[in-house]
């Protein structure tokens, strides 16, 4: 009897619990895969917006709707495209925000802003700084049978597990532009030959767009930072450009480059404030690899094994330095250096916080990279 009078009290109490009063249907909505946002020339915001459209019919593919418009906000251009298409535009199937280079050289943070104040966003959204406009880049529609959005979305994936730029969403660069001790950094999108080209890194200080690094370089910066993905490769030359054969036959000595892939890293970083208040930061890399291609073979020899373990080690290590001095004079502290100075040298930091972006530029690097050939293929 009491087991059936708690069960009519619960029948009762269900009665009065609320539905889903905030529901928002599929049917009615249409869907945004993904945005670029320009500066307009009339100093307005151009932003571009990829709908999916999914057709009826079973033999019907989707296909992408493409709108640009120029608005004062991001709020108030995604309220015009409203006005544009049926039903009402909704972000929480976003796949990437791109950002044209020239407002990227501005202040980010506004533009962003709406996203991180709407509920329904998609925050794990990737976001990428395009060379040019990113208008031109989304207008390509295709590229060969893949939707560009598509063809966005898994190109920047693959990159990230290549080591090639960092895995960055709206979630994961709100707290960095909100950290003053550290600066982020962004895939660099470009267009070639009707095809999206993803091997570069922007820099950013203040949130604003300061240079961008080479390919080798953004991968170096993301061993450096410890973030390296299932794949890290290099090819480096192992000759001086005074011994290669110049010849018109054969311009370019190909047995003289190597190819390996980092198997393992382990990284050392401390920050050391010395008399004067000069700051060192002593970076070590220890880098297992093995060899994915090299010609000239011999491999077997120990002897070899070792010079060319030396012969990496120099070359990793200056192409580290070469990588750091390129982001200090872009001001970009992307490995948390000032960060660091607040966790352990808090008065240091007191000091030079005011204008760390001129200070970091005075920060000396020790970069030393360790390589160590481990795994040499099947052949030997």
């Amino acid at each position: 009897m009491k087991r059936i009078c708690f069960l009519c009290v619960i029948m009762s109490l269900l009665l009065f619990i609320a539905g889903c009063w905030d529901q928002d249907l599929l049917k009615d909505a249409r869907l945004l895969y993904g945005a670029g946002i320009d500066l307009a020339p009339n100093g307005k915001l151009r932003v571009t917006f990829v709908i999916r459209d999914v057709p009826s019919g079973e033999q019907q593919s989707p296909q992408n709707d493409i709108i640009s418009v120029d608005a004062s906000t991001s709020m108030e251009a995604r309220n015009l495209v409203d006005d544009q298409i049926s039903r009402h535009l909704r972000a929480y199937k976003n796949r990437f925000i791109l950002i044209g280079e020239e407002l990227a050289k501005q202040d980010i943070y506004p533009v962003l802003e709406v996203l991180y104040r709407d509920p329904k966003s998609a925050l794990n959204a990737r976001i990428g700084v395009t060379q040019g406009t990113a208008e031109d880049i989304l207008s390509l529609k295709k590229v060969g049978n893949i939707l560009i959005a598509e063809e966005i979305d898994e190109l920047i994936k693959s990159k990230e597990r290549t080591t090639t730029v960092p895995k960055v969403t709206l979630e994961k660069i709100y707290p960095v532009m909100l950290d003053p001790g550290e600066d982020f950094v962004l895939p660099y999108l470009m267009e070639k030959e009707a095809r999206v080209n993803v091997s570069r890194i922007a820099m950013f200080h203040n949130h604003k767009l300061t240079g961008t690094l080479s390919p080798k370089e953004s991968t170096m910066y993301l061993l450096l930072k410890g973030s390296k993905g299932k794949v890290a490769s290099y090819t480096q030359k192992m000759s001086t450009a005074g011994e290669m054969s110049t010849t018109e036959e054969n311009p370019q000595n190909r047995y003289d480059f190597l190819t390996f892939n980092v198997e393992k890293l382990k990284r050392k970083m401390k920050v050391k404030v010395q008399s004067g208040e000069q700051i060192t930061v002593h970076l070590k890399l220890k880098l297992k690899v093995s060899v994915i291609e090299y010609p000239k073979d011999r491999l077997d020899k120990k002897k070899v094994v070792a010079e060319l373990n030396k012969y990496l080690s120099k070359e990793m290590t200056s192409l580290a330095q070469e990588t750091l001095k390129k982001m200090q004079k872009a001001r970009c502290d992307g490995l948390g250096i000032g960060r660091q100075l607040m966790a352990f040298h808090p008065r240091v930091w007191k000091k030079q916080k005011e204008d760390w972006g001129s200070n970091y530029q005075k920060v000396h690097f020790a970069p030393v990279i360790q390589v160590e050939i481990t795994k040499q293929g099947i052949i030997n």
